[in-house]
């Protein structure tokens, strides 16, 4: 029997392609959304409090709800015992496992794709469940967006350019307020040909955000409106010798500093390695345009993406897939800094599957792993890339990996573990002369001072690492070290000027569309902890924004830590929730203020990192107190 679940939209399960009877109430729909989404065996008594402690017998009626689900998957012997575990097999048809973690072609044919999940229902006696559920929506319809997104640019690379222009349109139907997807649908248009359209799709994305939003829309949006394809502009010389002179002297100004120029020289380059048929010069010019976009530029990842999925494209049919493997890292680099962790995924084993493994692809995966909370995984594959890195001479990678091994362990409050590793990081970054990694390190440096007591040091390294990402226009260097700045102000007592430098960290860390937005749920979080602490008005808007972003993008560790914000704000019904988010989360610090928060034990309010190491008496973030009454 071949089962297909769609969670999706009403929820419905089919056997053999026919639909079966549904079970008698919500509960059963969402006892099996839990089963298949969790990821975890989880015990009888664990689900009976979840979905039905209100119930006179939560146990009795959690077997009742057991019974209805094997009669709707026709399976009788399923789910006995305790721990739970839903084993299905054959593997069956899940939608929602298709849009998580299958390719944007099988995600098109979701026949629920955009829609909610459980649509329409609602579990108001059982709240920990209920933030779950609100979280794991989130968490799909972003899903959703980077599905459609992704085969957006997919079309567009392949020169189909109405199917595009369709699937960018659904894109923007789903949230008008995304830039990035205002400025991809306009590119479509305009790629098209349809320069009426995009000119007409401009004028009503700059009506609507000033209408709703009292802002301009971006650079980008505007200047998508020029997208002609490679085609369209072409040097008075024309010829592979014009293309290969276009590519030399666009690399040649990037690396001098001169982005427009350099730009536009990609441009032509790709224009006339068209023109004369060169694919690889034009996957070759295609590939330099995007990483330009991607790295040198900012608020370009839209163009960067349209730029490096064309090179992909290109590449295959040249023949050089060692040039398709070049795309796809970019390609994951970009996904990674908007927290599309599968959309990251399949960029990196496309890569891997092109031209072989790199020390950076498993970088890539390392990032994607500690971002959504699997750190000790996330160590092994940074440890082993930064090894392997340094055996082949490429101190850039080594030093990435060095960051964010030292990341990670701020993060889980091991604060030995973070200095060696963020000191390592500076001393490559300053043996390379390189200028433009130097202030994550050492922002994160001076945090750890402010949490030492070294006042002084903190705010020798905080206001550097602040001043050089301002040289830079990095807004990712820019919003950490200002948060910094902010828990520096705190700990010489001046909250209100803290309150200001946090507000400006905020928005200086998600300033540019295509910031990294792991970096601004950290400055959130650090920013919720202060607000929660004293008692500030913003504390609700900001913990609100963080649980937001952190659902969206399944950041485990961070949602758990919104949770219980929440909880120190008075919401006493979310402990349960941050539980069930965190229990696949490896981060010791975090597990001790759950279990403060479910004892109702209050924790100290003021951070402390003299301490050090990682046996748990160093804390980076306090735990939180007793809930308000």
């Amino acid at each position: 029997m071949r089962l297909a679940i769609h969670l999706l939209g009403a929820p419905t399960v089919f056997a053999d392609g026919a639909p079966q009877p549904p079970p008698r109430g919500r509960k059963a729909w969402g006892l099996l959304a839990y089963l298949l989404l969790a990821g975890r065996a989880t015990t009888r008594e664990e689900l009976a409090q979840l979905l039905f402690a209100e119930a006179d017998d939560p146990l009795g009626a959690l077997r009742w709800n057991l019974a209805e689900l094997r009669r709707l998957l026709g399976l009788p012997d399923a789910l006995q015992g305790s721990p739970l575990a839903l084993a299905l097999s054959p593997d069956p048809f899940v939608d929602v496992r298709a849009l998580t973690s299958g390719t944007w072609a099988v995600a098109l044919e979701i026949p629920g794709l955009g829609r909610e999940l459980l649509e329409g229902m609602s579990f108001g006696g059982s709240p920990a469940f209920e933030a779950w559920l609100a979280a794991q929506r989130r968490h799909v319809q972003a899903q959703a967006e980077a599905v459609l997104r992704e085969a957006a640019l997919a079309r567009l690379a392949a020169g189909q350019s109405e199917q595009a222009i369709d699937l960018a349109a659904r894109l923007v139907a789903m949230d008008p307020f995304e830039e990035s997807a205002q400025e991809l649908l306009i590119r479509a248009l305009a790629a098209s040909g349809d320069r009426a359209a995009a000119a007409r799709q401009v004028a009503a994305c700059v009506e609507l955000f000033r209408r709703e939003l009292g802002v301009e829309p971006g650079p980008a949006v505007y200047a998508a409106a020029e997208a002609t394809g490679v085609t369209a502009t072409v040097t008075a010389v024309s010829g592979r010798a014009a293309a290969q002179a276009q590519l030399d002297a666009g690399e040649a100004a990037i690396g001098a500093g001169a982005l427009d120029a350099g730009l536009e020289c990609l441009r032509r380059a790709a224009a006339e390695a068209h023109a004369c048929g060169d694919l690889e010069l034009k996957a070759r010019s295609l590939l330099a345009l995007g990483s330009a976009l991607a790295h040198a530029a900012r608020g370009r990842a839209e163009e960067a993406s349209a730029a490096l999925h064309g090179a992909v494209a290109v590449a295959r049919r040249a023949g050089r897939p060692h040039l398709a493997g070049q795309a796809h890292r970019e390609l994951a680099w970009i996904e990674v800094l908007r927290a599309r962790y599968p959309q990251a995924l399949a960029q990196i084993e496309a890569a891997r599957a092109s031209a072989g493994d790199h020390p950076f692809l498993r970088l890539g995966r390392g990032a994607c792993a500690y971002q959504v909370g699997r750190y000790g995984e996330a160590l092994g594959l940074l440890g082993d890339a930064a090894r392997d890195a340094e055996g082949l001479g490429d101190r850039r990678t080594r030093a990435l990996c060095l960051g964010e091994i030292g990341m990670i362990h701020v993060i889980r409050e091991e604060a030995a573990e973070a200095r060696a590793a963020l000191e390592s990081a500076m001393a490559e970054a300053r043996a390379l002369a390189w200028n433009a990694f130097l202030p994550y390190p050492e922002a994160l440096l001076g945090i750890l001072d402010v949490s030492a007591g070294d006042q002084d040091a903190a705010a020798d390294r905080l206001e550097h690492a602040f001043a050089l990402g301002c040289q830079l226009r990095d807004c990712c260097w820019e919003g950490i070290a200002a948060a910094g700045l902010a828990l520096l102000d705190d700990a010489r007592g001046n909250v209100s000027a803290a309150r200001d430098r946090f507000e400006d960290a905020i928005r200086r860390s998600l300033r540019e569309s295509d910031a990294w937005l792991w970096a601004h749920a950290f400055v959130l979080d650090h920013a919720c902890a202060f607000a929660v602490r004293h008692g500030l008005a913003q504390a609700a808007t900001w913990v609100s924004d963080l649980e937001v972003l952190a659902a969206r993008t399944m950041m485990s560790d961070f949602l758990a830590r919104a949770y219980l914000y929440r909880w120190q704000l008075g919401d006493a019904g979310v402990v349960g929730a941050a539980e069930l988010i965190a229990a696949d989360v490896d981060d010791p610090a975090l597990h001790r203020r759950i279990a403060a928060a479910a004892g109702g034990t209050p924790r100290p309010t003021r951070r402390s990192l003299a301490d050090g190491g990682s046996s748990g008496k160093g804390r980076l973030v306090e735990g939180p107190p007793a809930p308000a009454s």
